[in-house]
């Protein structure tokens, strides 16, 4: 009677070891995402605090580049948009009391794109300022998407950060889905 108990838990504890093992990597593979996914936030946020102080755009980048820490390396799987939207304040121009983007910065391989959208389509100079052509009167230039109001001749930072996030688990093999790809945005 007493060998047949011995076997009945060897045999109970085949059946639940799996079980076991894929919650304790569901919560490691969890964890890391949210970790991941904090450090993303943090560096949106420093970014945005950084062009807000009237840093230039390119000087900025390079501050964001030298804080660069696992998931997010600028320039290797990351992108890095810096957007700033102005409230053209000058009266008689054809974006007068409009949120309009005036200065956009780009920087990552990573194939995605900002989620402030515009009427169409602006040029913008290179370095240091990124500075959009003719903000004041080109129409293309209006922001179609900002979630706020804005008072006339205010400006929003804009921070966009995507990070690639590479899985430690097999999870995907199984149908489960972790995010691949890491965002945050953040306005300042």
């Amino acid at each position: 009677m007493r060998n047949n108990s011995r076997g009945q838990a060897l045999v109970e504890f085949t059946i639940i070891l799996p079980l076991l093992i894929v919650l304790a990597l569901g919560v490691v593979e969890v964890s890391y995402a949210l970790l991941d996914q904090h450090i993303v936030t943090k560096l949106t946020r420093e970014g945005s605090n950084l062009i807000s102080r009237n840093t230039t755009l390119g000087d900025a980048a390079s501050a964001m580049k030298a804080m660069e820490t696992r998931p997010v390396t600028i320039g290797d799987g990351s992108k890095l948009i810096f957007s700033v939207v102005r409230n053209i304040p000058t009266i008689g121009a054809n974006n007068y009391d409009k949120a309009v983007l005036s200065q956009r910065y780009e920087y990552g391989n990573l194939a995605k794109s900002s989620t402030i959208k515009t009427a169409g389509s602006g040029s913008f100079g290179g370095a240091p300022d990124y500075s959009a052509a003719n903000p004041d009167n080109n129409t293309a230039l209006q922001v179609t998407n900002l979630p706020v109001t804005m008072s006339l001749g205010s400006t929003i930072y804009v921070t966009e950060l995507y990070a690639t996030h590479p899985t430690i688990t097999p999870f995907a093999n199984f149908g489960i889905q972790v995010p691949q790809t890491l965002y945050s945005i953040a306005y300042f």
